[in-house]
């Protein structure tokens, strides 16, 4: 017989901690429910823990951001309807469109009925879930709030999936717009100046250095066209394989922040994510340490993230949230500003979520004033490519003009 470590709600919503002995995980969840207890969590005393949940493999799919939003607000308005989380997981799986959502969705309903918390089942699923997603709902289940947690989390998955398709919207049309630049040009050289050229080459002028130029690259781009895209789809995996060594990625991404250009436009992205799910955290419960270690995990770019991570070590030492931030050295005043006042007042929670909308609102301005730029940069960069091909080819038909008269 077993020995277990759990952690359960009682009938009146509070925490009850404790040790049982049983033959299996399961008949020990058996024994607190018919004690009056919902099992949060339950972990046998010698052994690997069983409620730590599957480890998520390099190929363990994920679930869409989108996606997850839409569940996230389905399964909070069953809640606050008065729906058992049992019930209500399977009229989610029965509505669900998406075969990976079915699944998802299915795997959360079985776990939840065999005693299982919405936490554990959420770390026990088949695909990928966010490890804050995971801890504002661990937070939501012990404290006894999970509909008004389910609510502020919806809304932070919400807002980060708007701001996500904002920016994604924005930027396609500059990329289709490289895109077709690039492929016309390739058609050009390859194909149109070499037939159109060819016919001065019985000429005996001698062309122009400007069709003589063009005429030499189109000769290296037909002749060197696969080496040419080897090179570019080389370097552009090369680049993905150092994104995925730890040394290489803090280097790279230390590189696109010193840009001046982009160095405003991450921050800022960074700061709203960072702020608004620091905030979630906070405001569901988790005390200000873990808090911050599991921020981090949000933080796309290396040196952020260890930013965030040397300041949860300043927090372990006693220090303020305020003060951490400032010798991190990496966020806006205004956010230093915001979270200062917070932590004077008792309202750190709510200064963040603040801060997280001033900012998601600079990104999109950053965005849309960017892609403003880039649109009249492209069409100058696109005529001056097309205007020097032009003149290449005219430039005999003129000469030769002038001979004849």
């Amino acid at each position: 017989m077993a020995v277990f470590e759990y952690q359960a709600l009682n009938a009146q919503g509070k925490t009850q901690k404790g040790v049982l002995e049983s033959d299996s995980e399961r008949l020990a969840r058996q024994q607190l429910r018919d004690q009056g207890l919902m099992p949060l969590a339950l972990q046998e005393v010698r052994g690997r823990s069983k409620s730590q949940g599957v480890s998520s493999g390099f190929l363990q799919a994920s679930i869409a951001v989108a996606d997850l939003a839409l569940f996230t607000r389905e399964l909070h308005t069953l809640l606050e309807a008065g729906t058992p989380l049992n019930l209500a997981l399977k009229a989610l799986t029965d509505q669900a469109e998406k075969k990976i959502m079915m699944r998802f969705i299915r795997s959360l309903q079985a776990k939840v009925g065999e005693g299982y918390s919405l936490t554990q089942a959420l770390q026990r699923a088949p695909y990928k879930v966010p490890s804050d997603y995971i801890a504002i709902v661990q937070a939501g289940e012990h404290s006894g709030h999970l509909t008004e947690v389910m609510a502020r989390l919806a809304d932070t998955i919400e807002q980060r999936e708007k701001l996500s398709k904002k920016l994604k919207t924005a930027m396609i049309y500059p990329v289709l717009m490289v895109v077709v630049s690039i492929a016309i040009v390739l058609f050009l050289m390859v194909y149109v100046v070499p037939k159109v050229v060819g016919v001065f080459d019985n000429m005996q002028q001698a062309l122009p250095p400007l069709t003589q130029g063009l005429l030499s690259s189109s000769a290296f781009v037909q002749a060197y066209w696969p080496w040419m895209l080897f090179f570019f789809v080389a370097t552009w995996l090369s680049y993905r394989w150092l994104l995925l060594r730890p040394k290489s990625r803090y280097r790279i991404h230390q590189f696109w922040l010193g840009l001046p250009a982009a160095r405003r436009f991450l921050l800022y992205a960074s700061a709203a994510r960072w702020a608004r799910t620091f905030g979630v955290l906070l405001a569901a419960g988790v005390n200000v340490r873990d808090a911050l270690s599991i921020s981090a995990e949000v933080m796309t770019l290396a040196p952020l993230k260890r930013a965030v991570l040397t300041m949860s070590e300043l927090v372990r030492q006693g220090k303020s949230v305020h003060y951490a931030m400032q010798q991190s050295k990496v966020f806006p005043p205004l956010l230093l500003n915001l979270v200062g006042t917070g932590e004077g007042k008792g309202q750190l929670h709510t200064m963040l979520i603040r801060g997280a909308q001033h900012y998601e609102n600079e990104v999109e301005n950053a965005a849309t004033t960017l892609v403003s730029l880039i649109e009249p940069i492209l069409i100058m960069v696109m005529g001056a490519v097309v205007l020097v091909i032009v003149l290449a080819i005219m430039l005999p038909i003129f000469e030769m003009n002038q001979m004849v008269a």
